[in-house]
């Protein structure tokens, strides 16, 4: 890799970004054309650096419930990596290693000559002269390329030096950029939470407007100090808007014995109660988490019946989204209708390409995200790669 360019040349294809979306660019240019010549443009001391924190470490990189998991799954194996089917759709390297992953590209990008050049963040994109397009960066240093590709990404994950570099070259190449906004991230929500803070209970949990029911989940949820977390509630996360509407108008309403109709969960509660003589205190244990139960017993006042309903339906107002640190993706972005969304060109500017967290898609946890910075790099390195 290249800290320093020290003869600017022209290359067939230059990449803006070196994260999945960039890499699997580079990839599969070389695969439809091992002639072309490539260049990545990367602001970090390596690509891929995201990369190896998702799925935990593990790289849950695409899902069986997407439309085209299947083209995903050949890239991968035209790169040496054996994948496994485990939960949910979800699917992983057999290794369960997401450094396993970055390794395969490492090897194939170096054995097929792709240029990496580190250490720099693209400031301009020159695209008055005819034929080619002049990436500019530090130092007042350039490259040149005949056909470039944005695959910068978006906010989320600014530990990973993930800022939205990438919006402002898209406006200036004149394309719509839609609010971004944090999204797959964990949810703060008003009240005390140093008692439950901790906590995980299965649930079934509810995003609701003003009252509106607007998306289902189910899964563990996970009580911070500062409110809900786990995949269940950051999937909810992606239906917050915050254009038109409050924070204090969305809830989220959890049932924690989504098994049982309320009325059931009565007569379970009244039978510990009467029949098997349980403490009113106790009478959540084996149900939920012992400070969880205290907390909706709580607001029961006492009740058995109120008891059930709690449980059934304890809602938490939302006071704030975690922010971009905490997020898994980022929600908005350039406008998928000013793309051509078989090659991934711009329809404004004539050699221009798009791909991953930078185009205006956001999908669920599960690896529907890293599957479409998968699919757009290799759409887009194809496209890029023919008539060279």
């Amino acid at each position: 890799m290249n800290r320093l360019l020290l003869t600017p040349m022209i290359y067939d294809i230059c990449i803006v970004g070196g994260g999945a979306s960039g890499m699997a660019a580079a990839c599969a240019a070389k695969m439809e054309n091992p002639d072309v010549s490539v260049c990545i443009v990367e602001k970090g001391g390596k690509p891929g650096r995201k990369l190896l924190a998702t799925g935990n470490g593990r790289c849950n990189f695409t899902n069986s419930s997407c439309d085209d998991f299947t083209t995903v799954l050949d890239f991968f194996r035209k790169l040496g990596v054996m994948a496994r089917e485990e939960e949910q759709g979800r699917i992983y390297p057999f290794s369960g290693r997401a450094e396993d992953v970055l390794r395969a590209f490492e090897l194939f990008l170096g054995r097929s000559g792709v240029r990496i050049i580190t250490g720099f963040a693209v400031d301009s994109i020159d695209y008055s002269i005819a034929g080619e397009m002049v990436v500019s960066f530090g130092m007042d240093q350039e490259v040149r390329g005949r056909k470039v590709l944005l695959a910068v990404g978006g906010k989320a994950g600014s530990q990973y030096g993930c800022t939205g570099d990438g919006y402002k070259l898209s406006r200036e190449a004149g394309h719509t950029v839609t609010k971004i906004i944090p999204a797959l991230s964990p949810l703060e929500c008003a009240g005390d939470f140093e008692k439950i803070g901790g906590c995980r209970a299965k649930a079934s949990v509810t995003l609701l407007r003003k009252g509106e029911a607007l998306h289902s989940e189910k899964g563990e949820v996970q009580f911070g100090d500062y409110g809900l977390s786990g995949i269940c509630v950051m999937n909810l996360s992606r239906y917050i808007r915050l254009d038109e509407w409050e924070l204090s108008d969305y809830k989220i309403a959890c049932d924690f014995v989504p098994e049982m109709t309320e009325d059931e969960a009565v007569l379970e509660l009244q039978r510990k109660s009467e029949v098997l003589s349980i403490p009113y205190e106790q009478l959540l244990s084996s149900i939920v988490p012992r400070s969880l139960g205290e907390h909706i017993l709580g607001m029961a006042g006492g009740h058995v019946r109120q008891a059930a309903h709690f449980l059934k339906n304890t809602r938490f107002t939302v006071s704030g989204v975690k922010g971009w640190k905490f997020a898994q993706c980022t929600s908005g972005g350039v406008l998928m209708d000013e793309i051509d969304p078989l090659t991934m060109e711009s329809k404004i500017v004539k050699g221009l390409f798009f791909g991953g967290e930078i185009l205006d898609y956001d999908g669920p946890c599960g690896g529907y995200n890293l599957n479409n910075a998968w699919i757009t790099g290799i759409k887009a390195g194809r496209a890029m790669a023919k008539d060279v």
